[in-house]
């Protein structure tokens, strides 16, 4: 994990946050990221594919998950993690690792959702991107038979917090000795563990995603959560950009 979060997490009260994150740095015990890009999705975005998410306001949890892909090159082999995420309280509730980018491996990370939630995930919104493996027809007759809406993604940007949780998982968890899929589950198995029940989240109030849901059962007043309204940054682009047309045609 990030050395910001093992601060909250140890509850250090000696040193402030940025003298610890300079002896951690100084001290070599930062993660170093590697630097190389695989493509995860098809790259073809449909007009007819409706981002459901844009400006919404969360809550409570089971409003909306967040699903993505990610890879891990480890020792020359390429693995895949699907991940599904409640984007009010963070939680990860999919997680599942494979050799393959098949759309059986987004379908059983969904399952393991659909497990944890049981009906409570009816009528909530799956966000994602434009992977052909939501877009299959046996993920859509999943997502239906559950009354799961979908929202697609128009760019990588409307679908951040996936994102983010892609580099939480490469970057603050060392993966290794990896021989096989069984043993990438294993590991992810005891990541998703430490993530929702050890890892203290800035926007929970430094809570983690258990302790936060926890906690929500006896709130009386919930907070709300504001999700961007990426249509609002378009409109603003394109106002600029006549504006910036009629002042040139003025000259």
């Amino acid at each position: 994990m990030g050395s910001r979060t093992m601060y909250y997490q140890l509850k250090i009260d000696y040193i402030g946050i940025n003298k610890f994150e300079k002896i951690v740095k100084e001290n070599g015990l930062t993660i170093q990221q590697k630097r190389k890009r695989i493509i995860t999705t098809d790259g073809f975005y449909e007009k007819c594919d409706t981002n459901l998410i844009n400006g919404l306001t969360l809550h409570y949890i089971n409003q909306v998950i967040a699903g993505d892909i990610t890879y891990l090159i480890l020792k020359d082999k390429t693995y895949y993690i699907f991940t599904l995420k409640d984007m009010y309280s963070k939680r990860i509730i999919g997680l599942y690792g494979s050799d393959t980018m098949m759309a059986t491996n987004a379908i059983i990370t969904l399952k393991q959702a659909i497990k944890l939630r049981g009906k409570d995930i009816n009528n909530c919104i799956h966000h994602s991107d434009a992977g052909s493996q939501y877009k299959s027809i046996a993920y859509k007759n999943m997502l239906n038979k559950n009354q799961i809406k979908m929202s697609i993604a128009q760019n990588c940007l409307e679908n951040g917090m996936a994102e983010q949780l892609n580099g939480v998982l490469k970057n603050d968890y060392i993966i290794k000795d990896i021989k096989n899929v069984t043993d990438l589950n294993k590991q992810l198995k005891e990541i998703k563990r430490l993530i929702n029940e050890e890892k203290p989240v800035k926007e929970l109030n430094y809570k983690t995603p258990m302790e936060f849901e926890k906690w929500l059962q006896t709130a009386n007043n919930p907070p709300k959560i504001e999700l961007y309204d990426f249509t609002k940054q378009i409109e603003g682009t394109l106002e600029r950009h006549n504006n910036k047309k009629k002042f040139s045609e003025l000259n």
